[in-house]
C-alpha cells in the first residue's frame, strides 16, 4: 500500500512503511537563571515573579522537547510543559508513551491521542505530568503530519482564521516598588507591545499601588491585564476587583483557586471584569465544568500541558458552544509558543495570546529564525508542520542528563 503524501521538501511520495514511527525521544532542557547572571544569585523578582511561586521558587527555565522519527527519516517536534523539572515528563515520554507509539503510523493523530490517554485514564492519570508529557508527543505528531503532507498545522486544522496573532507582554513581575513595575510596563510599550500583564497577589493595598502606578505610566490606550495567581478568596477578590475596575482594568485572571467553580461564578456575577481561568486546567473535561456553570469569560489552555494541539482544539470548540473565547497561555520554549500560534490561527473564538517575556534562552535562542514582535503581534509560520527550524547545537547546550 502506498500513501500518496508529500515529503518534507514537498515532492515525491512516501511509502506507508516509511511513515512507521521508529523512535520517540525526550530531550529535557534547563536554562538556569544563575547562568544568566554570571553565577550570581538572580534578583528576587525573577525567582518569585508571581504569587504562585511563594513556596517553590523559580531557578530557571525548563522544558522537555519530544522528537518523533519515522522509518523514512521524517521528524516531528513537540514540547511538554517543563516546570518544575523536565526530567519528570522526559521519563514519562521514554517509559510510557514511546512504547505506545513506536510501530504506529503518525497521521492518525486523534487515534494515537486516545491510545495514550486511555492507557492511563483507568489509573486516574488524566491531568498533571502525564498530560504534559502527552502534550509534547501530540504536538510532535502534528508537526510530523504537517511535514508529511506539506502543510502548516493551522491549515490541517482548517485555518487560518488569521495569520497575525495579537499578543500581550507578560509579566510585569512582583517588583518591590510600584515605580519598578511602572518602569517595566513602560519598557514593554516602548518595545511595541499594545497590551501587557501585571502580576498581583500581595494584599489589596500593595496590589492597588502597583496597578495604579502601571496605569499612570502606560496611559489609557494600552490594555492592562492583571493576574493574581490564585492569591485570594472570593470575598477578597470581589473587593480588589472593584478597585481595579475603577482603574480601567478589565482582565481579571486566576483571582481564586483554579478549582473554585463557585468562587468564579460569584466573581463573574459581582464584577464588571473579564474573568479568566484555565492555564492549569487539563482537557475539555476540566473546562466543561466552568463553561456549563457560567463561571468564566475567557479560558487559557496551554497547548504544551492541556493535551497538545489535539485536545486544545477540542477545548476551543467546546468553548465556542458557550460563546466563550480562548486566550492560549504562551509560556515555554519557542516550540510550545509556536504550537500555540498555530492553534490561535486555526480557531474562530480567539481573543489574545500571552507572549511571556521573562528571561528565557529556550524561547529566544533555539530557533534558526527567532520569533519577532511585529505590529503588536506575532506572525504564524507558514512552512510545513510547525514551520520552524531548531538550532540543534543550541538545544544540546541546554540539554541535561537524566
Amino acid at each position: 500500500m502506498t500513501l500518496s503524501v508529500a515529503n518534507a521538501s514537498g515532492a515525491g511520495a512516501l511509502e506507508d512503511k516509511d511513515l512507521e514511527i521508529v523512535s520517540v525521544e525526550a530531550i529535557p532542557l534547563v536554562a538556569r537563571f544563575s547562568d544568566l547572571y554570571g553565577g550570581q544569585a538572580p534578583p528576587e523578582w525573577l525567582v518569585h515573579p508571581a504569587a504562585s511561586h511563594r513556596t517553590l521558587q523559580r531557578t530557571g527555565q525548563f522544558t522537555t522537547l519530544v522528537r518523533i522519527t519515522t522509518a523514512g527519516g521524517l521528524q516531528g517536534l513537540g514540547e511538554c510543559y517543563g516546570l518544575p523539572s523536565p526530567r519528570v515528563t522526559a521519563t514519562i515520554v521514554d517509559d510510557i508513551l514511546a512504547p505506545l507509539l513506536i510501530g504506529r503510523h503518525p497521521l492518525a493523530v486523534d487515534r494515537l491521542w486516545s491510545t495514550m490517554f486511555d492507557a492511563m485514564s483507568g489509573g486516574g492519570h488524566v491531568r498533571g505530568f502525564y498530560l504534559e508529557a502527552m502534550s509534547g508527543a501530540d504536538i510532535a505528531l502534528w508537526d510530523l503530519k504537517g511535514k508529511a503532507l506539506g502543510l502548516p498545522v493551522h491549515a490541517l486544522l482548517g485555518g487560518p482564521h488569521r495569520s497575525h496573532i495579537d499578543v500581550y507582554a507578560s509579566p510585569v513581575p512582583m517588583f518591590e516598588r510600584p515605580a519598578q513595575s511602572a518602569e517595566a510596563a513602560q519598557r514593554f510599550v516602548t518595545e511595541g507591545f499594545r497590551a501587557l500583564k501585571l502580576k498581583l497577589g500581595r494584599g489589596i493595598e500593595t496590589d492597588v499601588a502597583h496597578a495604579a502606578a502601571v496605569r499612570a505610566a502606560i496611559g489609557d490606550d494600552v490594555d492592562l491585564l492583571v493576574d493574581l495567581n490564585c492569591a485570594y478568596t472570593s470575598d477578597q477578590a470581589v473587593r480588589i476587583g472593584q478597585v481595579l475596575a475603577d482603574l480601567g482594568i478589565t482582565w481579571f485572571e486566576e483571582p481564586v483557586a483554579v478549582d473554585d467553580v463557585a468562587g468564579y461564578r460569584r466573581l463573574r456575577q459581582a464584577l464588571p471584569l473579564t474573568l479568566v481561568n484555565g492555564e492549569t486546567l487539563f482537557t475539555r473535561f476540566d473546562f466543561s465544568t466552568f463553561l456549563t456553570e457560567g463561571a468564566v469569560d475567557v479560558i487559557m489552555p496551554n497547548v504544551a500541558r492541556a493535551g497538545g494541539i489535539s485536545e486544545s482544539y477540542k477545548i476551543a470548540a467546546l468553548a465556542q458552544t458557550f460563546h466563550t473565547d480562548i486566550a492560549p497561555h504562551g509560556v515555554g520554549s519557542a516550540v510550545g509558543v509556536t504550537a500555540g500560534l498555530h492553534l490561535s490561527a486555526a480557531v474562530p473564538n480567539f481573543r489574545t495570546f500571552e507572549f511571556n517575556q521573562l528571561p528565557n534562552p529556550l524561547r529566544d535562542t533555539l530557533l534558526v529564525e527567532p520569533l519577532r514582535l511585529r505590529d503588536g503581534g506575532l506572525d504564524v509560520p507558514t512552512g510545513p508542520g510547525l514551520g520552524i527550524e531548531l538550532d540543534w547545537d543550541r538545544v544540546e547546550a541546554f540539554r541535561v542528563d537524566r
